[in-house]
């Protein structure tokens, strides 16, 4: 059937050629039609599936104003469509919701990378869709370059929430935005003619004024001049002409039909018959014969049994307008008591719930509630909160505390501390509550009281929910105990969580197994950081279960790190490396099979810190760059990703991008001066300070650090290891009594740790302090010793040139070239360009002959690698400078060499070989493969443009 002809939408039209051309080349992209409401762009959708129906998989997704209410609704029908399945429907363990919320965004994004063919997702009416759909489609639209999908998205500019979020896309050059125009008087009038047989020039441009360019309009004057009616006058308001053009298909109807079809707009866009038969209070039949007439005058359309629906939108917002505002809340009353009696969804229901006012319904507060706890299930925040909340206002004065808590959570989540702090205090207001619930309560207000900053009273909070749990509940005890000690971290490490946590073991022992391993490890882990070694057999004991079954370890990540993730810590800090990366292996696997972002994120920082340790700077650059980009779903770990970058590029000798990563970690740093991810970045600013010869202010941020580490308590100088750098600031700086205090500190922990780094440190300061030359000699070779046995290679090459350089200024050229050829070999091998650098210019002194190194022409530089982990991921180039601190030219610069290297021609290529590289047959029943972090090819990245 030949397609209608369309007027002044040609260049709409080219663009949606565009963009599916290039989607089936690979290069995804996103195209929003925006327009006022009859403007064509249904039709727009309409074409963009036709073009595309023979080498695209093609699913649309609606917006309707009865069903904005669906958690990811709009979007989440048209990945239906295609196959998707949210990992809630797949026996995935409960999480938080905003985990949830991140694990649903994140499956998706699977989801798309591993269709077979060139999909098209159409969405029309954005305009109705809610916060969390939006959220969804920004996240992939940021992320489908790489891909081949093409998105198209309709809406108009009012309401605005959905224009707003793509605003930011567009702007950045992320998605395309085409604007439909209303058409010229000239088009509207040979649309008119093109419809309307004999109809004389002048009545078709007086019509075509009167419809000011909407084709919709048009349309409907065709029909009116067709039925031998007279056109309304322009009275001069667009809004009421529209109105009265579109009302006219209802001139002439009974006043049965007229009440069924307010029905129906009362239903929505599309609406199932048999209810709106029943709203009305008619007869089946009678509704049958009112569906029948209105559908013969143009109101009504069907395209499946048992449903119908209005022949555009705008006919049902008309209708619904025309219904007296009072009157609507009881035609929702109608709606939500028809739906209830026909077991509709639930979903369906809720939405009638909240417009009708069914102040005190019990069943209109339980449906509200089973659809917003069904939202946060599905990490649909924005829309559990508005369920939760309607079911609240609801039940009124009976709200029940169950009710209020999971609001209370969902606001906590949703980042309205405030309005969870007044929800928590209501709840603790109702009388008779048990003392469980009380605690639960209390342990919630605190933490909302420290998401708001009020750390003091959260702390009373914590308090209050301890003494209510007890003597009845040791286990809610424990649990406000861990949170009282988690808070006190930032503020107050180990000096404060200690105590918090030895309280918490002790009450732990009746409980489940998993309480007692949180309250274990926690403990564990705070002693270690404060210089006690003895939680280090408790972790070692607990880690069992956690590498059985890292999935359950790996679901929370929001107030711990889990079981793995504490010991791999511990086993790095201790110089246990294999055990290490064997714990983060496993802990990243399982994050990938259940895809959760946080967990990768978190683990990704963490390893990273294990690889830089252990020498693999390549790796941890390339781990720090995925946690990066995955700061947007784990907006918590961006900090820590930027301080992995710092350490890292320090110990490259990169220390321009080191300074930049290390003003990023600031930027992210919460403000509170005592919090204590600062000890990591004073350390950092300390050293850039000392690369840039200002030695006086590294001996003031060695002060800084010194001072917040002992108020802290974060004594274990493995955990951030400052101490050599402090030692060598106050060296330069003539302050021996500081640098013999810092090792005064280290020597007071050394020998009851089982690290080594400790006495390394202790070591190569005694050489520097000491004047006798052959016991210089003997503790830098005890120092090398100890590095060269705990598989720190960078100490280890640094130890090395340091020995080397020192003989080579006493004149023992031959003695010094041996360990600076060595330290050359080993920076080499890690990475540590600048080191290697220093070593080969104190080997040319000492008259030795350098290693002619041979370079495969064909191997990527670490510039190279890193631009090719990003860009087969769909990293835009832009994006990739951004993240790497290079120009956009310098990125497609080293985009050409890539090419040529591995004997390619284009991303798409790029693109190819890394699908095909880490392909590989399903683990552990899932459907995609693991990649581990240790692998020498680039870890796979998240695609992002």
């Amino acid at each position: 059937m030949p397609q209608a002809q369309i007027w002044e939408r040609d260049e709409t039209l080219q663009v949606i050629e565009r963009l599916l051309s290039d989607a089936r080349e690979g290069r995804g992209q996103s195209l929003f039609i925006v327009g006022e409401a009859g403007l064509g762009k249904t039709t727009m959708v309409e074409r963009a599936s036709t073009a595309g129906r023979d080498q695209f998989r093609i699913s649309i997704g609606r917006g309707d104003a009865a069903e904005s209410g669906l958690p990811f609704g709009v979007i989440d029908q048209a990945l239906r469509g295609l196959g998707f399945r949210s990992p809630t429907e797949v026996g995935i363990t409960r999480r938080s919701p905003p985990q949830a919320r991140a694990t649903r965004l994140y499956a998706a994004l699977q989801f798309l990378e591993d269709l077979p063919s060139p999909a098209l997702l159409l969405l029309d009416d954005l305009h109705w869709a809610d916060e969390d759909s939006l959220a969804l489609l920004s996240f992939l639209c940021l992320r489908i370059s790489s891909l081949p999908v093409a998105l198209i998205g309709t809406l108009r500019p009012w309401p605005d929430n959905a224009l707003s979020a793509i605003g930011p896309l567009t702007n950045d050059g992320d998605a395309m935005m085409e604007r439909l125009q209303p058409l010229s008087e000239t088009s509207s009038a040979e649309m008119l003619k093109d419809r309307v047989a004999g109809i004389s020039s002048s009545s078709a441009r007086r019509a075509a004024r009167l419809a000011v360019g909407n084709p919709l309009l048009l349309e409907v004057e065709a029909t009116i001049i067709g039925r031998g009616r007279t056109l309304p006058e322009s009275d001069g308001d667009v809004a009421s002409t529209k109105a009265r053009l579109l009302l006219d298909r209802f001139i002439g109807v009974s006043a049965q039909q007229m009440t069924y079809a307010q029905a129906a707009s009362v239903l929505g866009s599309r609406f199932r018959p048999v209810i709106a038969a029943a709203m009305a209070d008619i007869l089946p039949a009678e509704g049958d014969r009112a569906l029948e007439a209105l559908s013969r005058g143009g109101v009504f359309s069907s395209d499946s049994p048992g449903w119908a629906q209005f022949v555009h939108a705008l006919l049902r917002q008309v209708v619904y307008d025309e219904i007296p505002s009072p009157m609507r809340a009881r035609w929702h009353a109608r709606a939500f008591r028809a739906l209830i009696s026909a077991s509709a969804d639930p979903v369906e229901v809720a939405e009638h719930a909240a417009r009708a006012g069914l102040i005190g319904d019990p069943d209109a507060v339980a449906v509200l509630a089973q659809v917003g706890r069904t939202a946060m299930r599905e990490g649909a925040i924005a829309r559990a909160k508005q369920r939760l909340s309607a079911a609240v206002e609801v039940a009124g004065s009976r709200a029940a505390p169950g009710l209020l808590m999971d609001l209370g959570e969902v606001l906590l989540d949703s980042g309205d501390g405030q309005a969870a702090l007044v929800t928590f205090r209501r709840v603790l207001a109702i009388p008779d509550l048990t003392d469980q619930l009380r605690s639960a309560a209390q342990r919630m207000l605190g933490r909302a009281l420290f998401i708001r900053g009020a750390v003091q009273e959260a702390g009373d909070a914590f308090r209050a929910a301890v003494a209510s749990a007890l003597p009845s509940d040791k286990s809610e005890a424990v649990r406000a105990l861990l949170d009282e000690a988690f808070i006190s971290w930032p503020s107050g490490g180990p000096a404060l969580a200690t105590p918090k946590l030895e309280q918490a073991r002790e009450l732990a022992v009746g409980s489940s197994l998993r309480l007692r391993t949180r309250a274990d490890t926690a403990w564990a882990f705070s002693t270690f950081v404060g210089g006690d070694h003895n939680g280090i057999a408790v972790i070692d004991r607990a880690v069992a279960e956690a590498l059985a079954n890292p999935e359950s370890d790996t679901t929370d990540f929001a107030w711990s790190w889990g079981t793995l993730g504490t010991y791999g810590n511990m086993a790095k800090w201790t110089e246990r490396f294999g055990e290490a990366t064997r714990a983060y292996e496993i802990g990243m696997q399982a994050a990938e099979r259940i895809g959760l972002p946080v967990a990768i994120a978190t683990v990704a920082v963490m390893h990273g810190d294990t690889c830089v340790r252990m020498g693999k700077l390549r790796e941890a650059l390339l781990l720090a760059d995925r946690a990066t980009l995955l700061s947007d779903l784990a907006p918590e770990r961006a900090f820590w990703a930027a301080i992995i970058h710092a350490y890292t590029l320090n110990e490259m000798g990169q220390m321009e991008e080191c300074a930049e990563w290390c003003r990023r970690a600031s930027a992210l740093a919460d403000p509170n001066e005592n919090w204590a991810g600062r000890v990591w970045l004073l350390h950092m600013e300390a050293v850039l300070a000392m690369h840039a010869r200002r030695t006086a202010d590294a001996c003031a941020l060695f002060d800084r650090l010194r001072a917040l580490a002992i108020q802290l308590q974060i004594l274990e100088p493995c955990v951030v290891p400052w101490s050599g750098d402090a030692i060598t600031a106050y060296l330069y700086g003539g302050r021996i009594e500081d640098a013999q205090a810092v090792l005064g500190s280290l020597d007071s922990v050394a020998e009851r740790l089982p690290c080594r780094f400790p006495r390394i440190v202790a070591l190569g300061a005694r050489a520097a302090l000491t004047q006798v030359e052959e016991d210089q000699q003997r503790l830098l070779d005890e120092a090398i010793a100890l590095a060269t046995d705990s598989g720190m290679r960078v100490l280890e090459a640094r130890l090395r040139h340091r020995l080397g350089a020192r003989l080579r200024k006493l004149g023992h050229d031959r003695a010094a070239r041996p360990p600076l050829k060595r330290a050359i070999e080993l920076a080499e091998s890690c990475g540590a360009e600048g080191l290697a650098e220093k070593a080969r210019v104190e080997l040319k002194l000492a008259h030795g002959r350098l290693q002619h190194r041979v370079v495969d022409p064909d191997a990527l530089t670490l510039a190279e690698l890193r631009v090719r982990g990003l860009a087969e991921q769909g990293v835009k180039s832009k994006h990739i400078a951004d993240q790497l601190i290079l120009s956009t030219n310098t990125i497609e610069t080293h985009l050409q060499h890539i090419y040529r290297k591995l004997g390619i021609n284009s991303r798409r290529e790029l693109i190819a070989l890394a699908r095909h590289r880490d392909a590989s047959p399903p683990q552990n029943g899932g459907s995609r493969p693991t990649s581990t972090v240790t692998s020498s090819a680039a870890p796979t990245l998240p695609r992002r443009t």
